[in-house]
């Protein structure tokens, strides 16, 4: 009975299609009225590629668990349509698997999305073809979030992992902490956060994509909690102890190339001067470096010495904005002896040039600052036995400012389900 319901159902949509590519056209607006259609999970055109959607979440329970909680939230998706008049467009949804979580160096959750495109009907050569590309997207994912971002990372990131040099995904504190955005409404929020402000957008202009982000949480719990002082401290001497890791290893590369450039002086005399300019432009960019990070060590052992429980239990509000800071150290008597030194992450340029990168001079609280977070790991008790389990989910709608795009995502904002979703997370 379910094969000929399906093959009914396969036969119908077939035949619509049929008819969608035999309508003639002028243009693509003289298809924006004609009435939509959608191919859920369930008719998914191509079974092989619907097989292997889970193939990353390894083990039957955790594949049984992505599909059920993704389909509960499509047929949400669906029901806030109920009274939606769907033209001009075909929705197609697909699920799909992502590498796991990390979540506060401790949890592996099993991240997967729900992926629902708009293929509009456009005119080809005065007929309508459903386009192969799509610009209004609902997405769901599940066990991550997107834009939020580490509040601070580094290029050389193989020094800041828990061990130096091994690259097992799990970084130092201070690489897991995140400035957030109070625009996000993340900790038990609601409404929206969006990314471009569609008042700033020319009605018709397809070249700009807005997203529209809603980050749900368990009801009643903390995703994330402030970072504090005491925390905040504790981890910049760690910091420290890297940074000195990486600069005295980039002086030994800098010493190893100069060596290799000075190895005949006789043979070879410009080359020689060379690696000895080379090997004293290089360590200019590093000048005193060794004391530096004595002195700013120094500074916060002083903070954590001198004061009071209280005040170390206070959240860490830092410099909102990370910037660069960078300047020429004359290394020799001529007009270009000069090397860059660049310093990021400092709270001034007298910092910077003072002690370098993360000098504690004091937190921002009177400063217009930002408060630091990181992952709660009381949220995710229980992760390590059920890792597919939904702990956290970001729902967004990508869409153009046309009239398909606008109603489509002002019908979801409006009818959808919100409390149903972080009913899941229970």
């Amino acid at each position: 009975m379910k094969t000929i319901i399906r093959l009914k159902i396969a036969t119908a949509l077939l035949v619509l299609m049929q008819q969608v590519n035999a309508q003639e056209c002028v243009s693509s607006k003289d298809l924006e009225g004609l009435p939509g259609k959608q191919i859920d999970v369930a008719h998914f055109e191509f079974p092989q590629q619907k097989a292997n959607w889970f193939n990353g979440l390894g083990t039957t329970a955790n594949k049984t668990m992505a599909n059920t909680v993704l389909t509960k939230i499509e047929t949400l998706e669906k029901q806030s349509r109920s009274k939606y008049n769907l033209t001009g467009c075909v929705l197609k949804t697909s699920f799909s698997a992502n590498k796991p979580t990390i979540i506060a160096n401790q949890y592996q959750l099993a991240s997967y999305d729900l992926n629902l495109g708009c293929y509009e009907y456009i005119c080809v050569k005065n007929k309508m073809m459903v386009n192969s590309e799509y610009a209004n997207v609902f997405r769901a994912h599940v066990n991550r979030y997107t834009g939020i971002e580490p509040a601070y990372s580094f290029a050389n990131d193989n020094y800041f992992y828990e061990t130096p040099m091994k690259y097992n995904g799990q970084f130092i504190a201070l690489c897991n902490f995140i400035k957030m955005d109070g625009l996000k409404n993340i900790n038990n929020g609601k409404g929206f956060y969006q990314d471009i402000d569609e008042a700033t957008v020319k009605q018709g202009n397809r070249g700009v994509f807005m997203t529209r982000h809603w980050y749900l949480t368990k009801p009643n719990a903390l995703l994330f909690v402030p970072v504090t002082r005491k925390e905040y401290l504790e981890a910049l001497l760690v910091y420290y102890e890297r940074e000195g890791l990486m600069i005295a290893d980039k002086i030994k590369e800098i010493e190893k190339q100069a060596a290799g450039m000075m190895k005949n002086p006789q043979k070879y005399p410009e080359l020689y001067e060379s690696g000895k300019r080379s090997l004293v432009a290089g360590k200019a960019k590093y000048p005193d470096w060794q004391q530096k990070i004595e002195t700013k060590k120094a500074i916060v052992q002083k903070a954590l010495k001198e004061n009071t429980m209280a005040w170390f239990a206070e959240p860490a509000v830092v410099k909102p904005k990370t910037e660069r800071f960078s300047w020429k150290n004359n290394f020799g008597p001529g007009s270009n002896d000069n090397s860059t030194v660049e310093v990021f992450n400092a709270d001034s340029k007298e910092d910077a040039q003072k002690t370098g990168s993360f000098t504690f001079s004091g937190f921002w609280d009177t400063k217009g600052g930002t408060t630091l977070y990181k992952y709660n790991p009381n949220y995710f008790k229980g992760a390590e036995k059920d890792q597919a389990k939904p702990y956290m989910i970001e729902l967004t709608y990508r869409y153009i400012k046309t009239p398909l795009g606008q109603s489509l995502v002002e019908n979801f904002t409006e009818n959808f389900d919100f409390d149903a979703v972080r009913n899941i997370l229970e």
